[in-house]
């Protein structure tokens, strides 16, 4: 019997943990460089930050920075990362919990609080909109970003779909109505600040945020008679 040499055997688990050890090395320098990043920023504000400093605040040279992040705004802009992470986890949750018809109001009051209470991460999000910031970021960045935001969008449009079901909302593409909300929370962001920086009196940005949402919803909102439709079709099937 021929028997496979103990080297040959243990080698591919070996590199295995290396490699699982180095990638966690690798994450874990990466989330010192954002914290780091995190504070100069919200020291300093964007325009007057640098690299240079962040790389002090993190302990690291300039170049390593630049292992891990393609520019300043890509190394901004990934601060992102948690907050969308965040947003699929209690959406999620908020999907389980809530009435089907209840369910795009507690979406949208989610996306409301967070950017109440993190105004530098609602500013970073306002930043994707600005031209030419696509080729300031790294792939990976790209990718993540891209892959967060889908996330919330499908957590709308299943928000919607559920209303829609339950007889809430009249009958639309949900995935189309998921982007309106998506626009309309974007300019509401846009709006608040515009209104903050000229001194207009609009009201809290959460008070905008109510209005826009209520004329959103009203639009939505199945008629009486297609409630009372969907009411008998569910006594039916019961």
């Amino acid at each position: 019997m021929s028997l496979t040499p103990y080297s040959v055997v243990n080698k591919p688990t070996h590199m295995t943990t290396l490699q699982e050890r180095k990638a966690q090395e690798r994450l874990a320098r990466r989330r010192n460089i954002q914290e780091a990043a995190r504070e100069v920023f919200a020291d300093r504000g964007f325009a007057s930050a640098s690299i240079e400093q962040i790389a002090k605040r993190a302990q690291l040279s300039v170049g390593a920075i630049y292992l891990y992040f393609r520019s300043k705004e890509d190394l901004y802009l990934s601060l992102l990362e948690d907050a969308l992470t965040v947003f699929d986890a209690e959406l999620t949750q908020l999907r389980q919990n809530l009435p089907a018809g209840d369910r795009l109001r507690g979406a949208w009051n989610t996306l409301v609080a967070w950017a109440g209470r993190d105004a530098e991460g609602a500013r970073i999000l306002r930043a994707l909109a600005q031209p030419g910031i696509k080729d300031q970021l790294s792939d990976a960045v790209t990718a993540t970003l891209a892959g967060g935001v889908n996330r919330v969008l499908e957590h709308l449009g299943a928000c919607i779909a559920d209303g829609i079901h339950d007889g809430s909302f009249r009958s639309v593409n949900a995935s189309e109505a998921a982007d309106g909300a998506w626009a309309m929370f974007l300019g509401v962001l846009d709006a608040s600040a515009t209104a903050k920086n000229l001194g207009l009196a609009r009201g809290t940005f959460a008070e905008q945020a109510d209005r826009a949402f209520s004329l959103y919803a009203g639009n939505l909102s199945a008629t009486d008679t297609a409630r009372n439709e969907h009411v008998a079709r569910a006594a039916i099937v019961a």
